[in-house]
């Protein structure tokens, strides 16, 4: 993206124009724990940075960001609009584009308040995400995603198949047209609570009041409470559930 400006000096006056391309892949390491590595390029190995924090991101799209099965990552973007990016242990993408992200494997969490547009994409499956707020996502091991809105609201799909999700939502996303299945509500309490995404670093999210008030507002909608596991993906790409009821007090 390039913007272009008209300066005037000493009754002359001549244009310039500013690339955003810099600015606009500006990442930091807002906090590292354990071993997290950049590689710019995936064919030379020997560029391969180890991230610290502080660190701030200097090297062209694309690039890989790993996080290895001991540690956890926390990114941020300030400009041109403020993102978190926060990867889970054994957690290993490719940014090819301006939110655009390729994931090997692993599960990721975005935040973020402005109207933004992700590009998802695996071996055998790309999905777009529109929308604000915070989410989860994570590569299933049959090569879609599986999402979990915690609070806003998302379109996710394409042109011909989407869906809205709102908090507390779960869809998963499957095969190359990126189809979405009917989403299922999860508690947002327990969720909250137990996510490693949200209670694994120092600090809280920019997001952490409207986490709570979504879960709030959950809990007051619930007419019963239930506690809910959510399993692998099966093979025809359906979400395994099981809840277990409240004993009631005698």
């Amino acid at each position: 993206m390039q913007y272009r400006f008209r300066c005037y000096l000493l009754g002359c006056s001549f244009l310039f124009s500013l690339s955003l391309t810099a600015i606009e892949q500006n990442w930091r390491v807002k906090f590292v724990d354990g071993n997290a590595y950049l590689q710019p390029k995936l064919i030379n190995v020997d560029q391969t940075k180890k991230l610290q924090n502080g660190f701030e991101f200097t090297d062209p799209l694309p690039y890989a960001i790993v996080a290895s099965k001991d540690a956890y990552l926390e990114l941020e973007l300030k400009t041109p609009f403020f993102q978190t990016l926060r990867l889970g242990q054994s957690t290993a993408i490719e940014l090819r584009k301006q939110n655009e992200f390729f994931f090997f494997q692993g599960s990721a969490l975005f935040s973020h308040r402005k109207q933004i547009k992700f590009i998802l994409v695996t071996e055998y499956c790309q999905t777009q995400v529109l929308g604000n707020g915070t989410w989860l996502v994570e590569k299933t091991a049959h090569e879609g995603f599986k999402i979990v809105v915690l609070e806003g609201e998302l379109k996710v799909g394409n042109e011909k198949v989407d869906g809205i999700l709102h908090a507390g939502d779960l869809a998963i996303v499957s095969t190359k047209e990126g189809k979405v299945s009917q989403s299922i509500k999860i508690e947002l309490p327990l969720l909250l609570s137990s996510s490693r995404l949200l209670n694994k670093f120092p600090t809280k999210l920019n997001s952490q009041s409207r986490l709570i008030s979504a879960a709030q507002v959950q809990a007051i909608r619930m007419k019963k409470k239930y506690e809910a596991f959510i399993g692998e993906v099966s093979p025809e790409n359906k979400v395994r559930l099981w809840t277990i009821k409240e004993e009631s007090k005698k």
